[in-house]
């Protein structure tokens, strides 16, 4: 809507204010026995607060007359609006201190003075009138004002209960804060240019000024009718009209004009306490991003811890609290605003004080005026995209759903005059839908996000045709692990305009850890628009042992249909999740806890799956029982469980905590429900809790706990080195133990002292050092802790062998010119030994050592060899010893025929290998006698002169 509304003559509203009846109505206390009272007391008056079993509610006549009748006794208090007289102005100079509350007249004057002051930035407009015909004024705020962008709407309302007047002040000094920092204050400046913002600081004027324009004392909580505003929303749980009253003027103005809008973020203030309070009101299960909502509202008190006195905002969970967990409501905005306009709402209570003295209002200001800026900028975080038409372009009024997340209408609606859309959530990696009335839906799968990051995804969706459209939509395999043979049926979707007929699927995957081994099944007719057909077949596949935990597995799945259709769609599998399903019968698998007054304990009925599940300890009245694990997350992700509760409604809860931040709180009966949670890296403690009040008990009076599936971790340390190799004695060892997993630093120890007289130890950092003093078998347990307290044990033992000593006494003699071969022995030493000729005497010898110690070769020369045989093993130890070979001539120059003597035959023999082609003496310097250097007939005729003639002889030539 965007229309100015002239202003109404102060002489009419005067008049329309005198015809008008005003309601009264009655502020009191009384006591409950019973949270579960509240669920009807609810629907009958106005309940302000609850603190323990004390109740502070509002009335009218005819609420307080139904109330009388249900025999409560109840004290009459003073009306919050009455407790005062507060300082008023009725001139806009007289606001300049923000240290007054403006008449009716001056408030509407400046709420137009902002757009004529700062006309390029702020346009005010009026969006309807209240019973008595007062204006409901908000201004927008934005760079580009008159024009809309691809930038998040954000709303910001106050003052919906008449007599809560805080936020009514201090929203006014926002918007004043907004337009003068615009080009001055760079945060506020991209502020402006970032995003869309609208502030009403009034939702309820006739409750403000029930007593006249010129004040707010006597301020009434209800609107002229006597009527509830923030009771008379449609609601999720409740219906359209939860508190019997028709919509009321300023209801249906705030409902139109949010059905106008597509605000991504909002927050209402309230007064009367000093509390963040996010959804649901209305029932207790916890809106899908309860974590993202726990977060910004934990942000904004904690902005305001910084900025106030330490008693400020203190109460409830450190200044947050679940709607429900305070006290249920029916019909209240918040709720309407989160579940039917896809938005995310808080309930603000700035003061403890609902009407409070305008003195304080500044002090107020300076309390919450950083967290005013950080509450708005959390719209600019997240995922966020344009939805377009694949063929025109054109914007699309898409539904954005996180698949396997959102819950209770938590989906998203993309602009329809822009098509941008903006996800805010909890890191994570998410599968995200769109989805559009004439449009062929598309799924995203992986789509990661940080916290305070912001994903840009731009969508466009296929027009709508007679054709099918097929999709994976979900399969049965459940948790899979390393080594298993899965079996499962894969659910198929069609999102496109005709049924798909006679379809049928190939499963495939590239994956080196996975085999598939059934691959093809039919489906049944799948029909057009969301229909859905389970395969007819199971596809199987085996897993590797050796696949890692938290392997992720994409599949293939060749779809085919009549018609020609033919599509790829693909899927992930995570292998090796870490799980704690109770299946093993007690609480062994992981490092469990038990606190309160009894503990938890396995049970083989009600589960959700197998044979066990967890359930809470028997405890009596204001007794607790709580397990809980510390496991160190390695990267971030999300914890997920399911649980089931029958207690005492709204008094007995069983609630789930990280890290001693309350995540999650349930009461009543609720069948098993899945619940999913982000965490980041690092050390967490999951805590599940059943707490009882001081009364009385209801159904089971216990909650149970079933299928944790855990973010990937490391859980406690394992110690992964496998063994520890042998060595050698009075050789110096140093041997480093491993271990994966754990938190911060692992200090090792050897768990029952057996190192000791060894001549090693164990360092805290997993050292094994030392040198062993004997031989023999050495045997410890290893242990291993981290700082968490998370540990491992592990036995070793390893072989400390004898040092080495070469055994061999002597070698053999040689001959010159014959082959020579003798093996070197040693003993003792660890591993392969590796000899050497360590001077390297042997080298012109003829003979050589081999690294396994032979001595081989053919010894070239007659006499002693002299060497030092040198050997080592594996682990660097060593020895030497000096050995000898005597090497004798062996055989005689002038004997060519080898026969032992030099005679005529030796003269024949070299005749013919001369002359006849005969075999050649061996080696040939036998048969060169003259020592020419070559075996010719000069040599016969020295040789038959020696043995004829009393020549030389030719050992003496040679």
């Amino acid at each position: 809507m965007k229309c100015k509304v002239v202003l109404i003559s102060i002489v009419l509203l005067s008049l329309v204010l005198v015809a008008q009846a005003v309601a009264s109505e009655t502020y009191f206390k009384f006591n409950i026995e019973s949270r579960e009272e509240l669920l009807k007391l609810t629907r009958v008056i106005s309940i302000d607060n609850v603190k323990d079993k004390e109740v502070y509610a509002y009335a009218n006549d005819d609420q307080l007359a139904e109330f009388e009748k249900l025999g409560y006794a109840y004290t009459v208090l003073p009306h919050p609006g009455s407790l005062i007289s507060p300082k008023m102005a009725t001139t806009k100079d007289g606001m300049k201190d923000w240290d007054s509350y403006p008449s009716y007249e001056t408030y509407v004057d400046m709420m137009y003075q902002f757009e004529t002051d700062y006309p390029n930035i702020c346009d005010v407009q009026t969006i309807g009138y209240s019973v008595q015909g007062r204006e409901i004024i908000f201004a927008k705020i934005s760079d580009n004002v008159g024009v809309e962008e691809n930038e998040p709407e954000v709303l910001f309302t106050s003052t919906m209960h008449g007599d809560e007047t805080t936020g009514y002040i201090l929203m006014l000094r926002l918007i004043d804060s907004l337009l003068t920092g615009y080009g001055t204050d760079p945060r506020i400046t991209n502020m402006v240019r970032s995003m869309e913002i609208w502030i009403n600081p009034l939702a309820n004027p006739d409750g403000t000024y029930i007593t006249g324009n010129s004040s707010v004392s006597g301020a009434q909580r209800c609107n002229a009718n006597g009527v509830d505003p923030n009771r008379n929303f449609p609601d999720p749980e409740d219906g359209p009209h939860p508190d019997g009253h028709s919509w009321q003027p300023e209801t249906i103005a705030m409902m139109d004009f949010a059905e106008a809008h597509s605000f991504v973020i909002s927050a209402n203030f309230h007064g009367g306490a000093e509390v963040v309070n996010y959804p649901w009101d209305t029932w207790v299960q916890r809106h899908a991003d309860d974590a993202w909502f726990i977060d910004i509202s934990r942000k904004y008190a904690d902005s305001c811890h910084a900025h106030a006195p330490s008693t400020y905002m203190d109460g409830f969970d450190d200044g947050i609290t679940n709607g429900y967990d305070w006290y249920t409501i029916s019909g209240g905005r918040q709720d309407y605003m989160t579940y039917f306009r896809g938005g995310r709402e808080v309930t603000i209570e700035l003061s403890n004080t609902k009407l409070l003295p305008a003195s304080q209002l500044p002090a107020h200001w300076e309390y919450n005026k950083v967290s005013f800026l950080d509450y708005l900028e959390n719209a600019l975080y997240g995922i966020r995209g344009i939805v377009t038409d694949a063929s025109s372009g054109d914007p699309v009024a898409a539904v954005v759903t996180v698949l396997n997340h959102d819950v209770d209408s938590a989906r998203v609606f993309t602009d329809p005059d822009i098509g941008d859309y903006h996800r805010m959530i909890k890191s994570g990696t998410w599968d995200l839908k769109f989805s559009a009335d004439g449009y062929v839906t598309k799924i995203i799968n992986d789509v990661s996000i940080a916290d305070g990051g912001v994903m840009i995804l731009n969508v466009q969706l296929e027009p709508l045709t007679s054709d099918p459209s097929i999709d994976f939509f979900s399969q049965s395999a459940g948790l899979v692990d390393p080594g298993d043979d899965v079996s499962m049926n894969i659910t198929l979707v069609n999102y496109g305009g005709g049924d798909a007929l006679n379809v049928a699927a190939t499963l495939a995957t590239e994956d080196n850890y996975v085999t598939i081994t059934q691959d093809y099944s039919t489906y049944p007719m799948i029909s057009q628009l969301g229909g859905e057909a389970v395969s007819n077949t199971s596809y199987e596949f085996q897993v590797l042992p050796s696949c890692p935990l938290y392997h992720t597995a994409e599949f293939e799945l060749y779809i085919t249909a009549s018609g020609g259709y033919i599509d790829t769609v693909t899927f992930d599998i995570e292998i090796g999740q870490q799980t704690e399903n109770f299946e093993t019968g007690s609480f062994a698998s992981y490092p469990w806890e038990m606190i309160g007054s009894q503990p938890w304990t396995i049970v083989s009925s009600d589960v959700y799956e197998g044979t066990y599940c967890a359930k809470s300890g028997n405890i009596g009245n204001n007794q607790y029982t709580a397990m809980q694990v510390t496991m160190n997350v390695i990267e971030s992700g999300t914890i997920s469980f399911h649980y089931k509760v029958s207690s005492e409604s709204g008094w007995d809860f069983l609630e789930f905590y990280i890290d001693a931040t309350k995540k999650g709180s349930w009461s009543g009966s609720i069948g098993w429900t899945e619940a999913s949670y982000a965490v980041d890296a690092g050390l967490h403690t999951f805590e599940w809790k059943y707490e009882k009040d001081s009364y009385s008990s209801a159904g089971s009076d216990c909650g149970w706990i079933d299928l944790i599936i855990f973010p990937p971790s490391s859980g406690s340390p394992e110690i992964i080195t496998e063994n520890l190799p042998d060595w050698t004695e009075d050789v110096s060892y140093s041997q480093q133990l491993e271990a994966t997993g754990g938190y911060g630093t692992l200090t090792w120890s050897d768990l029952s002292g057996d190192l000791s007289g060894t001549g090693l130890t164990l360092s805290t950092s997993g050292l094994v050092s030392g040198t062993p003093t004997s031989s023999g078998q050495i045997s410890f347990t290893a242990h291993v802790e981290d700082e968490s307290e998370g540990y491992d044990n592990k036995p070793f033992s390893f072989t400390i062998n004898p040092i080495l000593a070469i055994t061999t006494a002597s070698l053999p003699n040689g001959t010159v010119g014959e082959p020579y071969s003798a093996q070197l022995q040693v003993t003792g030493g660890t591993g392969t030994k590796t000899w050497s000729d360590l001077n390297s005497d042997l080298e012109g010898s003829g003979l050589s050592v081999s690294s396994s110690g032979l001595i081989e070769g053919t010894p070239l020369s007659e006499g002693l060899l002299n060497f030092t045989a040198y050997v080592g093993d594996e682990v660097g130890a060593s020895t030497d010893k000096p050995l000898s070979i005597e090497v004798e001539t062996g055989l005689i120059c002038g004997d060519a025929d080898g026969s032992g003597a030099v005679d005529i035959d030796d003269a024949v023999f070299l005749v013919n290998y001369i002359f006849a082609g005969g075999p050649e003496p061996s080696p040939a310097w036998v048969g060169d006698v003259d020592c020419s250097g070559a075996v010719d007939v000069d040599d016969v005729v020295y040789l038959i002169a020696y043995i004829f003639s009393g020549g030389s002889a030719p050992c003496e030539g040679c």
